[in-house]
């Protein structure tokens, strides 16, 4: 254990009860936020694989915002 998991765990060793199960809530929240936030679920991944290839080769092509903004207007201006 860290030496600073280990002054975590002192302080929060001297909460009631029920605030170290919220402590512990909180805590166990951001770990699980950090170590999500580390990896991508792999259908995704290889989606993200697949949408680099289509951008790299020149199948797609990215549009600027304005671009976007414009596509959307007309798109809009179209319908009715």
């Amino acid at each position: 254990m860290t030496t600073v998991l280990k002054e975590i765990v002192g302080e929060l060793s001297g909460l009631s009860g029920e605030r170290q199960l919220v402590a512990a809530s909180v805590i166990h929240a951001l770990w699980a936020e950090e170590q999500a936030s580390d990896s991508v679920h792999p259908e995704w991944q290889s989606e993200l694989d697949r949408r680099n290839a289509q951008i790299r080769s020149g199948d797609v092509e990215l549009a600027d915002e304005a671009s976007m903004e414009t596509f959307v207007e007309e798109l809009l201006a179209n319908e009715g």
